[in-house]
């Protein structure tokens, strides 16, 4: 399902949603999921929504997460789909153990199972196909541009009022 679909129909008034941006600053593409949470972080957020900057150590945060006990956690990161660069796609949390990630000091798939365990909510996994993820700073347009688009259409239906402005 594409994501803006999914997000049109399972975000509800009255519940709360986690929104958590994985991957590394240091290597070009795998910064995707730290700059869409700075995109969002820009825009006024509802008080029913938490933003979460995991890196390459989203374990770190499980105690946020179980505190604001969310209806929903979306983690948003980039990951081998086989997609064009920048593309976003939804990958169902069963099938997280197949897709390709580099940067994770714990596999998300442990993660995912321990919060499982530990809070009720529904965990909806978020990829965006990187172009690179060698060493450097520098995003690739198609990935900058994707997540831009991804942000976006995660403003606009949350209902944040402002629109970023890009970096």
């Amino acid at each position: 399902m594409e994501v803006g679909k999914y997000l049109k129909e399972n975000i509800r008034t009255g519940e709360r949603y986690a929104v958590m941006g994985i991957g590394s600053t240091l290597r070009a593409d795998d910064a995707a999921g730290m700059y869409f949470i700075e995109l969002l972080g820009k825009m006024s957020l509802k008080d029913n929504v938490v933003l979460i900057a995991g890196s390459t150590a989203p374990e770190n945060f499980t105690g946020v997460i179980k505190s604001f006990a969310p209806h929903k956690l979306f983690i948003v990161d980039a990951a081998h789909l086989g997609l064009d660069p920048g593309e976003a796609k939804l990958v169902p949390a069963e099938e997280i153990g197949g897709v390709s990630f580099s940067t994770h000091m714990l596999p998300l798939s442990v993660m995912l199972e321990y919060l499982k365990t530990e809070i009720s909510c529904e965990v909806v996994f978020i990829g965006i196909q990187p172009k690179c993820t060698h060493q450097g700073f520098c995003m690739s347009e198609e990935v900058k541009k994707g997540t831009e688009r991804l942000a976006q259409t995660f403003g606009e239906i949350f209902g944040m009022k402002d629109k970023f402005e890009k970096i």
